[in-house]
């Protein structure tokens, strides 16, 4: 499907880009936000997307890192991925994904528990 096909608003679909492109935009230190409930109400492309340039930097010794809020659970290609990749300094409010949750308790992520209906 072509980007932005299905955007009804001519304003919108400008502003209509690929993953790879989106997460060109993010910078380490930044606070993304992303949908989640359950499997199927998370991004998966944009994290995944976003956790090549957060590996690329890491062998040079750079640390790309960014703070992730959901609205919910998500899955193995967004917490998992990012985990995976290091790119992960704070999440909340909620975490299922077995590699996270390891660095949240190391310590290596900082953590904020709330209940997820406190997240708008």
């Amino acid at each position: 499907m072509a980007h932005g096909a299905t955007i009804g608003c001519e304003g919108m679909k400008s502003k209509s880009m690929s993953a790879a492109d989106a997460a060109a935009l993010i910078e380490s230190g930044s606070t993304v936000a992303m949908s989640g409930f359950t499997g199927s109400g998370y991004p998966k492309a944009a994290p995944l997307a976003l956790a090549s340039p957060i590996e690329a930097a890491h062998p040079g010794g750079g640390k790309f890192r960014v703070r992730v809020w959901a609205g919910a659970s998500t899955g193995p290609q967004l917490d998992g991925a990012l985990a995976k990749a290091d790119g992960v300094e704070f999440r909340l409010p909620y975490n299922s994904d077995p590699i996270a949750r390891e660095q949240i308790d190391r310590g290596e992520v900082e953590y904020f528990v709330m209940h997820i209906s406190q997240v708008a």
